[in-house]
């Protein structure tokens, strides 16, 4: 199938990744990035207001994903990860569609093109083992 790398940031209430605090995941149920590194993307937590509908987001701009990277603590990182998505056979629109729960009938995905107020590529994907974290990084904000 179509499997591509994307990034996909989210809120960390923790300091996961901080100076001397190692890469030990917290804890707390509403650190959405310690949640997702550690039980995988549930679609059920998604928002519905994408402008894909409720979905798992992500994609090929990593300055775009940095821009959900959100942390509740001070921190001098911000986190982003990079995830294997399966993309199957996208349905690519430059259109909204606002509360979709899946991808057209015959589709696996929606892409969101660049254009109609969409700057960067957008992929959602709808089924929770469709996206997978495999890497975790850190960078100086």
């Amino acid at each position: 199938g179509n499997k591509q790398k994307l990034w996909h940031a989210t809120l960390r209430r923790c300091k996961l990744g901080d100076d001397g605090r190692g890469l030990q995941l917290c804890t707390d149920a509403k650190c959405s990035l310690c949640k997702i590194i550690s039980t995988g993307f549930q679609k059920r937590f998604s928002l519905s207001s994408g402008m894909f509908g409720q979905g798992l987001y992500a994609t090929t701009a990593s300055s775009k994903a940095a821009g959900y990277s959100r942390n509740s603590q001070a921190s001098k990182y911000k986190a982003v990860l990079l995830n294997s998505v399966v993309v199957g056979k996208a349905y690519e629109t430059d259109d909204a569609m606002n509360g979709a729960t899946a991808p057209p009938p015959g589709y696996n995905s929606v892409c969101g093109l660049p254009g109609n107020g969409l700057k960067y590529d957008e992929t959602c994907v709808y089924d929770d083992n469709a996206i997978l974290p495999t890497y975790l990084v850190l960078y100086d904000a």
